[in-house]
């Protein structure tokens, strides 16, 4: 029986290229999120957010280069996009987003490997780092 860690390259350019489009629709959210929220008790995250698109983009940069490597081509498609007027919300949606990022890049590590392709796996696993740092960031924000 086949397992989610056993794909083929091919399988694995797809999914990296779906990842890509999440962290395309992050750094849109992202931006969409910092400018907009207000109140004193934000301006700290303000600026957290603002630091979140730039390392958004840097994942998106980085997957795009695995994909070439791999031997595919980066997709240009941008997955949903969660807005709210409500701050509280928003920090909600942007920490939805980070856990499924994270879900999602501990598999793409395990099937970078399960290809021997521990430069991918790699790579990926610095993106991770800085998921769970955003994570980390939001949940304090929203004092959980």
């Amino acid at each position: 029986m086949r397992t989610e860690i056993d794909i083929t390259k091919e399988e694995l350019i797809e999914k990296i290229n779906y990842d890509l489009q999440w962290e395309y629709a992050a750094a849109i959210q992202y931006i969409q999120h910092q400018s907009i929220i207000s109140g004193a008790q934000y301006n700290n995250i303000r600026d957290e957010l603002a630091i979140h698109v730039n390392e958004e983009i840097q994942h998106a940069i980085q997957l795009a280069d695995q994909i070439d490597y791999l031997g595919g081509e980066p997709e240009i498609k941008v997955e949903e996009i969660k807005t709210s007027n409500d701050p509280k919300e928003m920090l909600k949606q942007d920490l939805q987003g980070e856990r499924e990022a994270i879900e999602r890049y501990k598999k793409r590590i395990k099937q970078s490997k399960s290809l021997d392709e521990y430069a991918t796996a790699e790579t990926i696993k610095n993106i991770l780092v800085t998921e769970q740092e955003h994570e980390m960031d939001l949940m304090d924000a929203l004092n959980l």
